[in-house]
């Protein structure tokens, strides 16, 4: 605890004084090796109306829609971003605009914090498989221009990574988003990350978050590409903040399916509320939408239902049926600071038709043994212990599935291949 204090201690002041810098890129130098005060120098000073803490959030048509994100020190009086299929080229700006539909004061509960403000700009009726630039502009004081790139209406020719606990071991945190923008870098067929949630220590302080906010800029690519976040919560992310980061409604934006085209879902959950009830209806009946609809049909939540390390979620005597019952791809999970893969699981038995269960969350987080003996890790199971990031390819007969560790090396590769529906 004494080393992730100093190190935030460190990270904070440096981050005060330094401004934005070009981006590291992953390939350039040996991650494990990465000072963190080189990576702190890369960051925006959260300072007055300057734009800092950048995020593209899809959490529903990602083909058409995407929430742009970010925060100032001061409040200010008008947020808009500026947007378009065209660069505004160096001193100019895209030729559309949307004011932000919400800002406000991040919920701070510690005293002597000084405050910090968000602000959304939801933006609908975009193009699919398009890139959009955009400048973010409070009160006069512009960021530089940026680009994402929206999913494709239909088809499957993309690529996810995946991965989460980023929570702890701030300078590890650093060198995996680097990794993460590397993966974009060096293949444009990458279009999101979802993060598995756990994000920081304690949902509740801001001064984690605001560390978590400023390094999640080192995702973005050396040119302004940022690749959107679909967010899941974390049993660390309790409080308001992670609702205000995200956009996300409290009571009603707990569980969401982000549709990336018409051909792939990836159904978000929350183990953090109770499996039963609102999110059972929710998701039986979203399972059901679903399939046969789409191709691929992923799930992803925080604790997971098949562990390598800590005892099975509470939620898995429900969860687990209903992936069963609607022929779930694949599980994507968090939470035990490892790398698994499970054989293929149908009603609790290795089984060639079941669903296969990855994670367990190394974007940052100290790594943990594995109880590799357990049935589901053997007999063509895998588990280990690094920082990595998941990357799944998809196309319309297999999803292949790596883990990526922080030196760019693949532990494991896999294959999936597509349910005959």
């Amino acid at each position: 605890m004494k080393n992730n204090r100093a190190n935030w201690i460190i990270a904070s002041l440096v981050l005060s004084v330094m401004s934005m810098a070009s981006a590291v890129a992953a390939n350039d130098v040996d991650l494990a090796k990465l000072d963190v005060k080189s990576l702190v120098a890369k960051m925006t000073p959260l300072k007055g109306t300057t734009p800092a803490q950048w995020r593209v959030i899809w959490t529903e048509d990602a083909s058409r829609e995407a929430t742009i994100s970010w925060s100032t020190a001061e409040l200010g009086k008008k947020h808009v971003v500026y947007y378009g299929t065209k660069s505004g080229g160096k001193e100019g700006k895209p030729a559309l605009s949307q004011e932000c539909q919400s800002n406000g004061i991040y919920t701070i509960t510690q005293p002597k914090i000084t405050p910090a403000y968000y602000h959304h700009a939801r933006i609908k009726g975009l193009k699919p498989n398009t890139r959009y630039y955009f400048v973010l502009e409070s009160d006069g004081e512009r960021s530089r221009e940026f680009y994402f790139r929206t999913a494709p209406a239909e088809g499957t020719d993309f690529t996810l990574i995946h991965g989460g606990d980023s929570r702890s071991g701030h300078a590890n945190r650093c060198r995996m988003n680097l990794r993460i923008a590397e993966q974009a870098n060096s293949d444009s067929k990458v279009i999101a990350f979802a993060h598995g949630g756990d994000y920081i220590v304690t949902g509740s302080k801001w001064e984690q978050w605001r560390l978590w906010l400023s390094q999640h800029e080192l995702t973005t690519q050396e040119d302004g590409r940022v690749l959107p976040i679909i967010p899941t919560k974390g049993n660390h992310d309790g409080g308001k903040i992670y609702f205000e980061v995200f956009d996300l409604e409290e009571k009603t934006k707990r569980w969401h399916t982000t549709m990336l085209g018409k051909d792939v879902a990836l159904v978000t959950l929350d183990t953090n509320s109770p499996a039963g009830g609102p999110q059972e209806e929710w998701l039986e009946a979203e399972l059901k939408r679903l399939r046969p609809a789409v191709r691929w049909l992923l799930v992803q939540y925080h604790r997971p239902m098949y562990p390598a390390v800590k005892g099975p979620a509470r939620h898995a005597p429900i969860f687990c049926p209903l992936f069963d019952k609607y022929n779930v791809d694949i599980a994507l999970e968090s939470d035990g600071h490892c790398m698994k893969r499970t054989v293929p699981i149908r009603n609790g038995k290795k089984d060639p038709t079941g669903i296969i269960y990855v994670g367990e969350g190394g974007l940052g987080v100290g790594q943990r043994k594995t109880h590799a003996d357990r049935w589901y890790l053997k007999d063509g199971g895998k588990s280990g212990s690094a920082h990595h990031v998941m990357r799944l390819d998809f196309n319309p007969d297999e999803l292949r599935v790596r883990f990526i560790l922080m030196d760019g090396s693949a532990w494991d590769d896999h294959t999936i291949k597509a349910r005959d529906l």
